[in-house]
């Protein structure tokens, strides 16, 4: 076997068994409380709950959507700005045109978030 590939299987057996342990060993060790049915309720302000609850997913999903983008344009700026200068114009070309497409992209959300309202 290469060395490689021993050490590839040692790390996934590692990080397997590591957090398998972990949850294993604080089943033992925390301490048993008994259940009742007020620690599984419900409540907003040690009151009941009235109304409808909203959608998360709906309400917010075009935030998600917008971040997400933006945290991979910055993560691609960041790659490209330090060897920008040594890419070919090709290159650089290509990434700042997927910049600008990105951008595109959140404003196109952030129109599509502000029509839903």
């Amino acid at each position: 076997m290469d060395i490689n590939v021993v050490a590839i299987v040692i790390f996934i057996i590692f990080s397997t068994f590591t957090p398998v342990s972990l949850v294993i060993t604080s089943i033992f060790l925390r301490r048993q409380s008994k259940r009742n049915a007020m620690m599984g309720s419900p409540y907003e302000s040690a009151e009941e709950s009235r109304g409808n609850r909203i959608s998360i997913m709906n309400e917010y999903m075009h935030y998600f959507s917008m971040f997400l983008s933006f945290e991979i344009l910055v993560a691609v700026a960041i790659v490209w700005a330090p060897i920008a200068r040594l890419l070919p114009t090709t290159a650089s070309a290509a990434v700042l045109s997927l910049l600008v497409a990105g951008m595109v992209f959140e404003v196109f959300v952030m129109l599509i978030a502000r029509s839903t309202r």
